[in-house]
């Protein structure tokens, strides 16, 4: 392995006679390493802004949560889950449909109880910026809450259908792009129960590390006494929205993988015009008795030498570059959410970035070195 790396090197960096070839290395060099260096800065921002996404909705959203029946009540599997060491804090929540009135104005939405909110005066609520706008509300202000079995019952009665009255006790956004804001209220939850508008009832787990809700998903389903109940993740929660999220990220690692494709095809060129231009040398090495083993090293090492000074040049670049952004905020994003962009730099793509373009660097030089070994021994030394 010595000499084949001693020549492939040699032949690499020899630009006296072979410039225009040469030239052809250096742009798959620098194709690979800008290769490599965008495919990581644009995966990272799409796992900062999904992280960004999954923040934002888990303010509310729990990371798994159990749907309770007749048969099961919050109480009877609150013990059971502590033996999930992985959850690190269990809560009872409601939902439901209501109508808000606020003097002349009524709109639909959706009640949240939540175990945690303002035990000390549970007549308080909070709400989303967007339906706030729409029933021209602010903190301090008095509303009226009715679910449609209330409306039912007073219609069927006919009488005039008396609501439950809150105060307004803070005013929330999640995003622009969440119906939380445009239509959601949450509430304390006992407060809800006692005056019949809880709804469907949850149970509501909460993990250390978010991502890692499928396995845990996956155990709670194999229990015997929690089987029969519906649990859904934060991710079936908004499966849409994080399927959208996932196939981006993936499309963009692909399409951006695709220069690194490029950039091998390039080295393919550069190695094929260097075997046809060293033939008489091939010629020779072989009448000396080199093997045909050293022959094909020595070209598909200098494949692979572009490709891994690449590879690994343009993984740093990428790191340097999100780490950059990640701690200076180079791009800022004016009138948005987040003051710059957000990045989330995962070592995984790192190494998934460099080894791909290593590979296919390889890959390109499998056919040149190959060709150099049906060298004709006698032809080329003859026209020597």
């Amino acid at each position: 392995m010595h000499i084949p790396f001693l020549l492939s090197r040699k032949y690499l960096f020899s630009i006296k006679h072979h410039s225009f070839i040469s030239f052809i290395n250096v742009l798959s060099f620098l194709g690979l390493l800008i290769g490599i260096a965008s495919l990581i800065c644009v995966t990272s921002i799409f796992n900062g802004f999904r992280l960004l996404v999954r923040d934002m909705l888990l303010t509310i959203d729990p990371h798994i949560r159990i749907t309770m029946n007749d048969e099961l009540k919050h109480g009877d599997i609150t013990e059971r889950l502590k033996y999930y060491t992985q959850t690190l804090k269990v809560q009872e929540s409601t939902s439901t449909k209501i109508i808000i009135n606020h003097k002349e104005i009524t709109q639909a939405g959706m009640m949240l109880g939540v175990q945690y909110f303002n035990a000390k005066e549970p007549n308080r609520v909070a709400i989303g910026i967007g339906l706030a706008d729409k029933l021209g509300v602010k903190i301090g202000d008095t509303i009226s809450l009715s679910t449609p079995s209330m409306l039912d019952i007073a219609i069927s009665g006919m009488t005039i259908p008396v609501g439950i009255r809150v105060i307004i006790d803070s005013v929330f956004q999640i995003s622009s792009g969440v119906q939380y804001d445009n239509s959601f209220l949450m509430g304390n939850i006992q407060f809800l129960l006692n005056n019949g508008i809880a709804g469907k009832k949850y149970t509501d787990l909460y993990i250390e590390h978010p991502d890692d809700v499928d396995g845990l998903k996956s155990s709670l389903q194999q229990d015997p006494l929690l089987q029969k109940l519906h649990i859904e993740t934060w991710k079936d929660l908004h499966k849409d929205l994080y399927s959208t999220m996932e196939f981006e990220r993936n499309m963009s690692f692909i399409i951006l993988g695709i220069i690194s494709f490029v950039s091998a095809f390039n080295i393919l060129i550069a190695m094929w015009m260097m075997v046809k231009s060293k033939l008489k040398d091939i010629a020779m090495l072989l009448s000396m008795g080199a093997n045909e083993k050293d022959i094909r090293w020595t070209f598909l090492l200098q494949g692979l030498i572009i490709g891994t000074m690449g590879s690994v040049l343009g993984g740093c670049v990428g790191t340097v570059l999100c780490y950059g952004q990640q701690y200076y905020g180079w791009i800022s994003l004016p009138n948005s959410i987040v003051p710059t962009m957000p990045i989330a730099l995962s070592y995984e793509i790192v190494c998934i970035s460099i080894i791909l373009g290593i590979v296919v660097s390889g890959i390109a030089g499998i056919y040149p070195s190959l060709l150099a070994t049906q060298t004709n021994i006698s032809e080329q030394l003859r026209q020597e």
